[in-house]
């Protein structure tokens, strides 16, 4: 006898968003003051529902409008922890997907849920904002959205690059709200190439929040750019940088720069010229891509750091901790080390860690509160790896 396929889409999960959605909505308005666009769908009806990514809670963020419950594509590192995935699993059924890489099993998931008329949840970056909206979406995104034929529904997160920066653990308060940028039916994009699809959804879902001209106001708001700022652009040195209250320092040269309340930079250095943010992220990709290295070389270095082999739904096992160190050839941590021949993909994962694969295993490393992730990650595209060679993850390559 055929074994009955288990179906994804579950009636409980409809009850448990009854019961959560307005408690929930209550205290995202009396702690952050979010306020929502309401996304209504007909009885019958599903859709897909692709915003920008600003927050860690943007899945609450967008569910919060929707009236049916969304199943959001996430990536396999939060099913690391027994406990939490199955927790996650009973309650709300996320799609689980490889960061970085296409993933057959996902898509295969997603086309499932589409047939079994429930709505899917997918951040088309990929990955959390680190300096606004810069990255690449892509291309077969559109060929997936045709395929699954359900309404496209584009969604816009406003004000959690001022609220909620990646590179900080404090809330700092402003406008913060979220809105429907578009709806488009399957008849109106089946029409379209994939190519106008994927420029129509990139325009649609880009926020900068540094032109809306709001305050967002903390005494702190500079601290922890380290986590995303590595390379002074006035000496060109790297890990020389350090955060106190508003400002970004570099202790080699002097440089100090204010992180303004509306989210823009601002230095008495007249070397100092960037506007933005995201102006300074594209600087540090091309000193990425234009720096050249001795064959033993130490690139980047840093204390207190772990190390842990993960798995899909089991727990994740710490195997190093302590020194962490990049060279033109090789990650080394004080238990162990690779080739970076052998590395398959990497990508940074909130402020302060970053996975990587080889051949053998997935990893997770895990460093301080001030520790840099990205500096990794964007190297790992400029060295001979195979993430360089066949540009696994366009979300983080220096192109």
């Amino acid at each position: 006898m055929k074994k009955k396929t288990q179906k994804w889409v579950r009636v409980r999960h409809k009850v448990y968003i009854a019961i959560l959605k307005y408690p929930v909505m209550f205290i995202f308005w009396l702690l952050y003051g979010f306020k929502h666009k309401k996304i209504k769908l007909a009885k019958n009806e599903n859709a897909f529902i692709i915003s920008n990514h600003q927050t860690q809670f943007d899945p609450i963020l967008v569910s919060l409008g929707v009236n049916k419950p969304v199943y959001y594509v996430a990536t396999d590192t939060l099913f690391s922890n027994k406990f939490v995935s199955s927790l996650l699993n009973h309650l709300f059924a996320p799609i689980p997907k490889k960061k970085g890489l296409t993933d057959p099993k996902c898509i295969k998931t997603m086309m499932k849920i589409a047939k079994e008329k429930g709505s899917i949840g997918l951040f088309a970056e990929g990955n959390r904002s680190y300096a606004e909206f810069q990255y690449h979406i892509d291309a077969g995104l559109a060929r997936l959205i045709k395929t699954l034929k359900m309404p496209l529904i584009l969604f816009n997160i406003h004000g959690g690059t001022g609220c909620f920066p990646r590179f900080a653990k404090g809330f700092r308060r402003g406008k913060f709200y979220g809105s429907v940028a578009k709806r488009i039916d399957a008849e109106e994009y089946l029409k379209m190439s994939d190519a106008e699809l994927i420029e129509v959804i990139k325009e649609s879902i880009k926020v900068y929040d540094s032109d809306n001209g709001y305050e967002y106001k903390s005494k702190h708001r500079a601290e922890n750019l380290e986590n995303m700022l590595f390379v002074c652009p006035t000496c060109g040195k790297t890990q020389t940088l350090h955060s106190k209250n508003e400002y970004i320092l570099c202790s080699n040269c002097d440089l100090k720069v204010e992180y303004t309340t509306k989210l823009h930079l601002k230095s008495d250095n007249k070397d100092f010229t960037y506007d933005i943010l995201n102006d300074w992220y594209e600087m540090q990709k091309n000193w990425c891509l234009n720096s050249t290295f001795k064959e033993d070389e130490i690139i980047f270095k840093d204390e207190d750091v772990k190390l842990f082999i993960t798995q899909v739904n089991k727990p994740r096992k710490l195997i190093s901790k302590g020194k962490l160190i990049l060279t033109p050839t090789k990650l080394i941590f004080e238990e162990k080390e690779f080739e970076l021949k052998d590395l398959i993909i990497a990508s940074a994962i909130g402020g302060r860690k970053f996975n990587f694969s080889m051949p053998d295993a997935d990893y997770l490393v895990i460093g301080h509160k001030r520790f840099n992730p990205l500096k990794y990650v964007l190297m790992f595209n400029r060295l001979d790896t195979h993430m360089k060679e066949k540009q696994t993850d366009k979300y983080f390559t220096l192109n």
